[in-house]
């Protein structure tokens, strides 16, 4: 047996190296669901047989699928800590965008760039930004999104409308609002591209010093405009659809569902197959951007040295449960993700591995297989062991503090935990007259369709999760108490963890590149909260209630 690189010492690369420094590819791909790659199966049913994911469905026939992979969340900004520590959300806790990481805390690329590696970070997305403690330890790290001149033009065309209309300038959250909105509508894997490629220049394969390359691709994200990245694209995986929907404002269409209590959908069979369809070509577009770059490393003479590593961070829902878009609960479709590796040489080809692994695996697997130095707490381990068939059983853990993910909800806190048999899922009550943070979270909802305050799901015979057990089946007991053994567990894990003053563990509000623009724009005041209102998102950093009391 070996100790894999998360449990071994600082400084010293896994038992398990083989004398090989490698050079390190990690891909995340933004709100992809497993189930719409064809290496898991996914056939598009109107595209007269064009795959989705041809580079993708290659890169896993010549290396590893995790059949059984699980983020930790099902929004961004904490899956991607996850990602990047190797860390549960509880133990991360960058829970909200009111954090960052905490500095007592060590990365995926601090422990690269401490082991000798060159390190570059290209993303796409508002939530990868660096205020959040994702820059740390990248020699390169920038976003690939809609450039900082454009971003202010914008505004200053909204606020010019404004004016026009009589009203004041936008508020600087809403301006904020605006460029995680402005998002949704960009196109950004070409300039990921030209990033990640620029990288790989200067990179040589014969070279001393090897590299760790980090690329996020956001178009799969909604809305769902394949037609903006490339004319045509929103109709190569469904040609002959002659309906209204185009994919544009998808997560706040009042024509897909009644957003307001009782939410009930409103959308078609056919339409609804059609926004899939155009969520398909965007993955299409992303798995040839993949393509793009995997083709660089061959051509450079890089390939057969480096670690390939793709995940997404979380799916989206499709009225699987009843709604759209994800960050509203920890139901399989917006938390069972994809997870492919290649190490060529080393890794098996097109093996699947069928039992449970999670997304804090990630960064102890890269350290690895890289012969990097290991992240000591690391609550996460390698999968090698996996790979080599051995492996003693994992359980993952999810949690969810989010707003109300639909008008009227109110705030949204979740916390799960799957095992290869069973899913348990919790939903809490806040308890906003409480005046300490580890007494904000404390009531789980009673469950009125169960009696209970737990939904818990067979997975062997309901992997869907669509039917939850009676209390009253010996298997719901069951799963019970494996959930509040790991639960306690955990939490004692958690205890041990030395953590900075809540003061430093609060990031800035704004990034760099908004508070340029509002800098550029006029705006001041910029750290006054609206109203004075105490913002109940930045106190949490509690345990939920405590299971099984």
């Amino acid at each position: 047996m070996f100790s894999c690189s998360g449990s071994g010492s600082k400084g010293k690369p896994s038992p398990a190296w083989d004398g090989q420094k490698r050079n390190v590819v990690l891909i995340s791909i933004d709100s992809l669901r497993r189930d719409h790659l064809g290496l898991y199966g996914h056939k598009p049913r109107y595209s007269g047989g064009i795959p989705v994911s041809p580079n993708l469905d290659e890169l896993g026939a010549n290396g590893v699928v995790f059949e059984d992979a699980w983020t930790t969340t099902s929004w961004t900004l904490p899956s991607h800590m996850a990602l990047m520590t190797g860390l549960s959300d509880r133990q991360h806790g960058v829970e909200t965008d009111k954090f960052q990481l905490d500095p007592l805390r060590a990365t995926l690329a601090q422990r690269f760039q401490e082991s000798g590696w060159s390190t570059a970070g290209y993303f796409s997305g508002p939530y990868l930004d660096p205020r959040y403690g994702f820059g740390r330890g990248f020699d390169d790290y920038r976003s690939g999104m809609l450039s900082q001149e454009a971003f202010v033009q914008r505004i200053a065309t909204e606020n010019d409308k404004r004016a026009a209309a009589g009203l004041e300038p936008m508020e600087p959250r809403l301006i904020q609002q605006l460029r995680d909105r402005m998002s949704h509508w960009d196109i950004t894997s070409p300039r990921i591209n030209q990033l990640g490629q620029e990288f790989l220049d200067q990179q040589q394969a014969d070279g001393d010093k090897p590299f760790f390359l980090f690329l996020h691709y956001f178009d799969a994200h909604y809305d769902h405009i394949p037609d903006e990245a490339e004319e045509g694209l929103d109709k190569k995986f469904d040609p002959g659809y002659t309906g209204p929907f185009d994919g544009r404002n998808w997560y706040f269409d009042e024509r897909v569902m009644q957003f307001e209590k009782p939410y009930q959908r409103l959308i078609s069979g056919r339409d609804l197959e059609h926004v899939k369809a155009l969520y398909d070509a965007e993955i299409h577009w992303v798995d040839r951007h993949i393509g793009e770059i995997i083709t660089k490393l061959k051509a450079k003479g890089l390939y057969e040295n480096t670690v390939i590593m793709v995940v997404s961070d979380h799916g989206d829902e499709f009225f699987d449960h009843g709604s759209i878009g994800h960050r509203s609960t920890l139901l399989a479709e917006q938390c069972r993700i994809p997870m492919v590796l290649s190490v060529p040489g080393i890794t098996p080809k097109g093996k699947r591995i069928p039992q449970l692994s999670r997304i804090y695996d990630v960064a102890p697997t890269l350290l690895d297989y890289a012969g990097a130095n290991g992240i000591d707490e690391a609550e996460g381990s390698s999968v090698r062991e996996m790979v080599e068939g051995y492996s003693s059983p994992r359980t993952a853990f999810q949690r969810l503090f989010s707003g109300g993910h639909r008008r009227g909800s109110g705030l949204n806190v979740r916390d799960g935990w799957r095992s290869s048999r069973f899913s348990v899922l919790r939903q809490h009550r806040g308890d906003f007259d409480r005046e300490t943070e580890t007494e904000l979270f404390t009531t789980p909802m009673q469950i009125r369709s169960l009696g209970s305050t737990y939904f818990v799901f067979d997975r062997k015979e309901d992997p869907k999760e669509l039917r939850p057990l009676s209390p009253k089946d010996p298997r719901f007991q069951q799963a019970i108490d494996a959930f509040c053994k790991d639960f306690r567990a955990a939490e004692q894990a958690s205890a041990k963890l030395p953590r900075s003053e809540h003061s430093v563990l609060t990031g800035m509000k704004f990034s760099a590149e908004e508070q340029a623009a509002l800098d550029a724009l006029g705006y001041t005041s910029m750290g006054e909260e609206s109203g004075g209102k105490v913002d109940i998102m930045a106190k949490v950093l509690a345990p939920l209630a405590e299971p099984c009391d």
